[in-house]
């Protein structure tokens, strides 16, 4: 007897290129990552107007090509509703779930506005400004007992679980340091002063924007280990570089210390590109494990010797290759949310609050300890 899916249905709240790409994975046939327990709907979206919400659905519906054609064929988008409003989201009876995927300066305001109004949240990166308001959204969560994440969703992809297992399966021994970068410039001299990356009143920048995708591969690696006892890693320096024209931050850098155990560096760059072979190297006291660029979806996991000046173990150079399923890698994390809510979970334990906690720490701290316009920003919460 074949058990039906469980189907999560959603509202998109934003109609850019992140709520694009994440709508369009929610199209692709489950089957074609081996999952049948969990299924996706898209239910509403909501933008500034009704006919701007229509495009979109008009646009992820109208695709041909595989694998984004499979939903429309297979009743995905069935009754989806164009809102000219993201309160009529919100409140839409046929919505579980939904996905903030507006610029990181609204996240607060929307993700709490859904949550008051009795809805499921998964959250774009960064969750908030700041510890304030993401403390509130939590609060409000727990009030109303509704299922709220960062849409951290590099951390479901194949290649993370397996950087973690290779870790505690001790082969390496332990983690001593790692560097995480995510640098890629943006040709930030090309772009407009409206531009998201630009314009402090989006609160561009490096560190915001890009921030994440380090601090995820920082907590996989050190906080995730068998051997961490420190629940709450500090960061014990920073350094940002501005960006005169606006004020905003070029690059940042901080390093993270877990006690007893190591520390890492995470550099965001938006005027530089990174060493395409090394986005992620983790030391290890018999061999360093090293992730190829990007940072969000690296597909080459590395084993490689130390030199021959402190020689471990590991004595030879190996290569494990990984792609994520048809689609973006965005399905991942929309089934984990599904697959939570159907269980009667409040959080993820792949992205539990606390964590996401964590790491939204460190961007204060780098923000408030760096010479940028927005150090001394304060976010939306109580408001």
């Amino acid at each position: 007897m074949t058990t039906k899916p469980f189907t999560l249905r959603w509202g998109i709240i934003g109609t850019g290129g992140i709520s694009t790409r994440f709508s369009k994975d929610l199209l692709v046939d489950p089957s074609t990552r081996g999952v049948y327990d969990v299924a996706h709907k898209i239910a509403a979206v909501g933008s500034r107007s009704v006919a701007s919400a229509q495009k979109f659905l008009d646009t992820i519906a109208a695709s041909d090509i595989a694998p984004f054609n499979w939903g429309p064929a297979h009743g995905v988008l069935d009754g989806a509703k164009a809102h000219g409003s993201y309160e009529e989201v919100y409140n839409d009876p046929n919505v579980d779930a939904v996905y903030v995927g507006t610029p990181h300066v609204y996240h607060h305001a929307n993700a709490k506005a859904a949550l008051l109004a009795g809805k499921n949240v998964l959250c774009e990166k960064p969750f908030t400004l700041d510890v304030a308001e993401l403390d509130e959204l939590i609060a409000i969560a727990k009030e109303k007992n509704l299922f709220l994440m960062e849409a951290v969703w590099t951390r479901f992809h194949p290649i993370a679980f397996a950087v973690q297992d290779v870790l505690k399966s001790g082969k390496l021994g332990k983690p001593v340091r790692m560097s995480a970068d995510f640098s890629m410039n943006f040709e930030p001299d090309t772009r407009p002063d409206s531009n998201r990356m630009i314009d402090p009143k989006l609160a561009g920048g490096s560190l915001l924007d890009q921030g994440p995708y380090p601090a995820l591969w920082a907590m996989l690696a050190f906080h995730h280990h068998p051997d961490n006892k420190d629940a709450d890693p500090k960061v014990v320096a920073s350094y940002q570089r501005i960006y005169e024209r606006s004020g905003v931050d070029a690059a940042s850098h901080w390093i993270v210390e877990w006690k007893g155990l190591g520390q890492a560096h995470c550099v965001t760059d938006m005027a530089a590109s990174g060493y395409n072979d090394a986005s992620v190297v983790i030391t290890c006291r018999q061999g360093d494990l090293v992730l190829n660029f990007p940072p969000w979806k690296p597909t080459k996991l590395s084993i490689v010797p130390h030199g021959i000046y402190e020689p471990g173990t590991i004595q030879e150079r190996s290569v494990q290759e990984f792609t994520v399923h048809p689609g973006d890698g965005m399905h991942y994390e929309a089934d984990e949310v599904a697959r939570c809510i159907s269980k009667g979970l409040k959080e993820s334990p792949r992205v539990p609050l606390a964590e996401s906690r964590i790491t939204q720490g460190w961007l204060d701290a780098v923000r408030r300890a760096g010479g940028s316009v927005l150090k001394d920003t304060v976010g939306t919460a109580g408001k």
